[in-house]
């Protein structure tokens, strides 16, 4: 396999690996400790003191504002899943489920917006070049994954007509390494990228290509929930200018029991939450809509592959 050459790629795009920087966060084993306050952030922003958790028990009521907004989406609030709790419902039981995905999708946006509002407005001024930059990951990473979430439902709720076209691999990676390059600093996760053949032209549908990769990613991160130093890694296989497979690996943390067989089915519980549920729905679908499968594998102690497999002349 070969890596992927960042010369290939804009002089705007840096190495994906983060760079060092003061972590502030604190597990609570020092609670006579106070916690300095993180330069340039939002002055509005206010940590939750409410007990909440999240899915796997951990404390939430001290976390900083870059850990709120680089949480994954499981830690966000579900409002559909409570009222449909309320209602003595569930996910599954909905009749209308696209329109409920639409309204957890409604409340993200609304969410995200919010955040890229608030770092926006410090990113000028006197802002420190460290405030700057990091509120400007902020922002690059909350419109990533914003753009992303739209096409995603847009795939999993209509027919798809895409147009398959030949298409270098290097761009559709390119534009995957790209997108995650900010949240994978903020989340001190690293991504390696890799090509069997990196000069490779590949007929595919690119748009929707990238919408699944890009979910097999955020479905993976949501595996590895807050796990600061982890690594994920893309290898995708190209023979005789056809697209064979894309794998999603990571060898940090082992998969929760059940898991690995309802991987690819919607309602079901998992790290990451709704937005890793549609990961990997858009993963299966994207694979099914180039004739070809999704398939999920779990470690038998750490580490999870989600395997994209396309169609075969």
């Amino acid at each position: 396999m070969s890596d992927v050459n960042p010369a290939e790629f804009a002089a705007g795009d840096r190495p994906l690996t983060p760079e060092t920087f003061s972590n502030d966060s604190t597990d609570g084993t020092t609670p006579d400790r106070k916690k300095p306050e993180r330069e340039g952030l939002p002055s509005s922003y206010r940590m939750r003191a409410d007990g909440a958790t999240a899915d796997h028990g951990h404390a939430r009521a001290d976390l900083h504002y870059v850990d709120e907004l680089t949480a994954r989406r499981s830690d966000r609030p579900d409002r559909w899943r409570a009222a449909a709790k309320d209602a003595g419902t569930t996910a599954t039981d909905r009749p209308d489920a696209r329109g409920g995905r639409m309204d957890r999708v409604f409340a993200q946006l609304a969410e995200d917006l919010a955040t890229i509002g608030s770092a926006a407005a410090l990113v000028g001024g006197d802002a420190s070049p460290m405030a700057r930059r990091l509120n400007l990951d902020l922002v690059r990473s909350e419109t990533w994954r914003a753009a992303w979430l739209v096409r995603a439902c847009s795939l999993l709720d209509r027919p798809h007509r895409g147009a398959v076209k030949p298409r270098p691999l290097a761009a559709v990676l390119g534009a995957v390494r790209s997108g995650f390059a900010s949240e994978c600093r903020l989340a001190g996760v690293s991504l390696r990228v890799q090509a069997s053949d990196w000069n490779a032209v590949v007929s595919i549908d690119e748009p929707a290509v990238v919408a699944g990769l890009s979910g097999a990613i955020i479905a993976t991160l949501g595996l590895l929930d807050q796990s600061e130093g982890a690594s994920v890694e893309v290898n995708a296989t190209a023979v005789g200018g056809e697209l064979r497979d894309i794998e999603v690996l990571q060898n940090d943390v082992a998969v929760i029991d059940g898991l690995a067989q309802r991987f690819f089915e919607a309602g079901v519980d998992r790290p990451g939450g709704w937005v890793a549920e549609v990961g990997a729905l858009t993963a299966k679908a994207v694979a099914e809509q180039h004739g070809g499968t999704a398939e999920f594998e779990a470690a038998d102690e750490v580490g999870s592959t989600v395997r994209i497999s396309f169609k075969r002349s």
